[in-house]
């Protein structure tokens, strides 16, 4: 099968679509709960963040759900009710209520780009995983550059109800994609094969098959009893993609200081003029790289593609840290777009790869979660610490949190290689 096929396409445009919605409102959803109702700011960023608490509901959840309702269906309701959570914004109330809808609406987001996650993974053809995972989320790194510069053009310059109907014009692209989509009947022609025979094997019809090279049938055996959940917590994770995600979600941990702390940090600096752009940086060193990288994973395995990444990610945090100007902040988005966005899409790449089709939808729930904790925990600890050392030394630190995740990484594939 080709990688570039409509069902493709389709869904990396819809998954764009939707994500531009996310960050347009995200950056602008503080500013708009103080103004609004004139909320404090720790209540304001609360109701910001509390979409990040929906959509890690929703990956616990959608993952156990998508193979009963089916992948495209699960992926169409949270579409659908995306559209209506974005009109709630625009029907006001009280500020509990725009906290429950704030809620809802990370519940109904968590459900679709999980879904359609696990869709578009499914139908690339394996041999080129790394590579169509990486054009896949070149639709988030599009979205995190797009979304934001929406959302502050259009809260400076008209009312915050035009960035609501906005939001929930994507949302509309976003089910009409969906719905466009046509699901293959079946697995691609590279894994039908293999899973066929995995199926096989798990029904002990092919374990004396002479003409099966008895080594290739054992492997084929302990995939097969790998893939078959045997305990509550295989309804709701997938246990061989934890390692992986482990090792992103202690990056994404770093990548929430990015999100949370820039501003104040450039401020302090007098660099707001430079960090204005430095989302956009940090994109586009997303963009330029990740078509590389996926390929370069896709043959020679990911410590080749991702070490670099990992240390690209560690000088970022350090120059960040140590910047006076301009030139120095801009340094480190493009060291940062570079480490995070590798590890994210050859992350992901790893975790589908050693999974079977039937917990497909599991592996991406389980990688996804553990990215929304490390994003969703790190400003409240962060947040804890930088009274005590400064902005500075804070970034400086996640330097070395990152040295964790490459020493967890390597052992990670370490193991695999020796297996």
């Amino acid at each position: 099968m080709r990688l570039w096929s409509a069902p493709f396409i389709l869904g990396t445009l819809s998954n764009l679509a939707m994500s531009i919605g996310y960050y347009m409102l995200m950056v602008v959803m503080t500013s708009y709960t103080m103004v609004t109702y004139d909320a404090p700011e720790a209540v304001a960023a609360f109701t910001a963040s509390i979409f990040i608490i929906g959509t890690l509901v929703a990956r616990l959840v959608s993952g156990v759900f998508m193979e009963r309702v089916g992948r495209k269906r699960l992926a169409l309701i949270g579409a659908a009710l995306t559209i209506g959570f974005n009109a709630a914004y625009l029907v006001g109330g009280t500020l509990p209520l725009l906290m429950a809808v704030r809620f809802l609406h990370g519940f109904s987001y968590g459900v679709f780009s999980t879904c359609m996650a696990t869709i578009v993974t499914s139908i690339i053809p394996h041999a080129r995983k790394g590579e169509g995972i990486g054009y896949y989320m070149l639709s988030v790194t599009m979205a995190a550059a797009l979304g934001p510069f929406l959302g502050i053009f259009v809260a400076a310059r008209f009312d915050f109800r035009i960035l609501f109907i906005l939001s929930m014009a994507c949302s509309v692209c976003t089910l009409l994609c969906a719905l466009c989509l046509r699901m293959p009947a079946r697995a691609s022609d590279e894994t039908r094969p293999v899973q066929a025979l995995a199926d096989a094997v798990a029904d002990a019809a092919v374990v004396d098959a002479p003409e099966l090279p008895e080594e290739y049938v054992r492997a084929e055996r302990e995939k097969a009893a790998l893939s078959a959940p045997r305990r509550a917590i295989d309804r709701l994770i997938e246990v061989r993609a934890l390692p992986i995600a482990c090792v992103a979600g202690l990056i994404f941990f770093g990548y929430s200081a990015l999100l949370t702390f820039l501003q104040p940090f450039a401020a302090q600096l007098g660099l707001t003029q430079a960090a204005s752009v430095f989302f956009v940086v940090y994109a586009i060193a997303m963009f330029v790289t990740r078509p590389f990288t996926g390929r370069a994973f896709d043959r020679h395995g990911p410590r080749p593609v991702m070490v670099p990444a990992f240390i690209s990610f560690m000088v970022g945090m350090v120059v960040l840290g140590l910047a006076e100007g301009d030139v120095a902040l801009l340094a480190s988005a493009l060291l940062l777009g570079f480490g995070v966005g590798t590890i994210q899409s050859c992350g992901l790449a790893m975790a589908v790869r050693r999974t079977s089709d039937a917990r497909l939808s599991l592996a991406n729930a389980t990688f996804y979660i553990l990215l929304d904790t490390g994003v969703g925990v790190g400003p409240l600890l962060l947040g804890a610490v930088v009274p005590l050392i400064g902005y500075r030394s804070m970034y400086i630190a996640l330097a070395a949190v990152a040295v964790v995740a490459l020493a967890l990484f390597l052992a990670i594939t370490r193991r695999r290689e020796a297996a």
